[in-house]
């Protein structure tokens, strides 16, 4: 059984063994077996990684929402800008105690 929100993979660019979780879904390394489950199939079918591979598959995208389109135009009426700083406000210093 998947979690919810996990990716749906496309199988069309899968060998088999990766389609069958005998391979890594990133890199096709077939020992050890993979077993991270990293996503699945629109069958609902697990697709794995090897342990090596298994933080490197991209993120899902976002869905954006439905209240606002993306433009260029800028930041929406009533948000604040960003506080400034100057670059010695940026600048962080770490003293041990006891020395100066």
């Amino acid at each position: 059984m998947g979690q919810a929100g996990e990716p749906t993979v496309d199988p069309g660019g899968l060998t088999t063994a990766q389609l069958l979780g005998d391979a890594c879904v990133v890199c096709r390394k077939k020992w050890p077996r993979p077993r991270v489950r990293v996503g699945r199939l629109p069958d609902s079918t697990g697709v794995f990684a090897c342990d090596e591979c298994a933080p490197a598959p991209p993120a899902p995208r976002t869905r954006r929402g439905t209240r606002e389109p993306a433009t260029d135009a800028g930041r929406p009426a009533g948000e604040r800008p960003p506080a400034r700083t100057t670059a010695l406000d940026a600048v962080v210093v770490e003293v041990s105690p006891g020395e100066g």
